[in-house]
């Protein structure tokens, strides 16, 4: 039997009597003889831990009409809009949205979630709050970057990992190789080969969609120039996932300046459910560009995009 230490135990009595059993703070704290405030402390470690799950069933009626509006507009299966909070970016919003569907997900059972990299997925990842789960995995998608400035995805598989108790698995690989031939031999490797495959079988894949030109995170991560960025623009590139580049159409640029170690977009077309994290404005041509793809089958998303998406 395993055993639970004495302040999670008094926490769980104190969450069952006060949710389980409805009495009130001060009846709560009457029964295990302690204060109202230590109650009041112990109801909100409850749920930090995840002991106590609070959901609202129903979305903001403008998230609501926002979500409807994407999904009739573009197709989509599903969407998810959370609303920017004074004080917060589009980043944290879509990040929380992301956060809430993983919940979602997880709180039904076994299942197994593969994870690309990105701010917004960072911030998702952090931002989950824990859960008790059963048979659940979480696998990279993407191989492991190392820069200061890129949420990479072994941080995001590692952080969903801790607060969901679940099995994780990494790519055992650089993000990007050096070159293709580089890039061959890893994905010719078993240990490599065998991660994407289970993750080519994930229940639902998540990725973020990064933006074409100066701004973007692989030009100030140093995987990529300048250069090397405007041939890509002059291709024709609006976005990338996964450092796979496409068109407004959803064609794919081709560019010898990126070799990720990564599912592909065939692989993503050929998953159950792919959910796009996005933030901002700044993003709708690459969003767009995404969908166009095919590989995209819901979005997680803040209100501005949203709008700017059904403008």
């Amino acid at each position: 039997m395993t055993e639970i230490n004495p302040r999670r135990e008094l926490t769980i009595r104190a969450a069952w009597l006060y949710h389980e059993r409805a009495l009130n703070q001060q009846a709560v704290a009457d029964r295990l003889g302690v204060s109202r405030s230590t109650v009041s402390r112990l109801l909100a470690d409850a749920e930090r831990e995840g002991i106590v799950r609070v959901t609202v069933t129903e979305s903001l009626p403008e998230s609501a009409r926002l979500a409807e509006g994407l999904i009739e507009r573009y197709g989509l299966e599903g969407a998810t809009v959370e609303l920017a909070l004074e004080g917060e970016t589009p980043r944290d919003a879509a990040g929380t949205a992301m956060a809430r569907r993983l919940e979602h997900a997880v709180a039904a059972g076994s299942t197994t979630i593969a994870a690309g990299w990105g701010r917004t997925l960072g911030r998702a990842a952090q931002i989950a709050r824990s859960m008790h789960t059963s048979g659940v995995t979480i696998i990279d998608a993407f191989g492991h970057t190392t820069t200061p400035d890129i949420a990479p995805a072994v941080e995001v598989t590692n952080n969903l990992g801790l607060r969901y108790g679940a099995k994780v698995m990494h790519i055992p690989s650089p993000g990007f190789a050096p070159n293709a031939a580089v890039a061959a031999n890893f994905y010719d490797s078993e240990s490599v080969s065998t991660t994407l495959e289970r993750a080519r079988a994930a229940d639902m894949t998540m990725v973020a969609v990064g933006v074409v030109g100066p701004e973007s995170l692989l030009i100030t991560a140093g995987y990529m120039t300048h250069a090397q960025m405007d041939e890509i623009i002059e291709a024709g590139a609006v976005g990338e996932v996964f450092g796979i580049y496409f068109d407004a159409e959803g064609n794919t640029v081709e560019q010898d300046a990126l070799h990720p170690i990564s599912l592909t977009l065939d692989d993503l077309r050929a998953s159950r459910r792919v959910i796009a994290a996005v933030g901002g404005t700044d993003k709708t041509e690459a969003v767009k560009g995404a969908i166009a793809t095919g590989a995209i089958h819901e979005l997680a998303i803040d209100d501005s995009l949203a709008r700017a998406l059904l403008e």
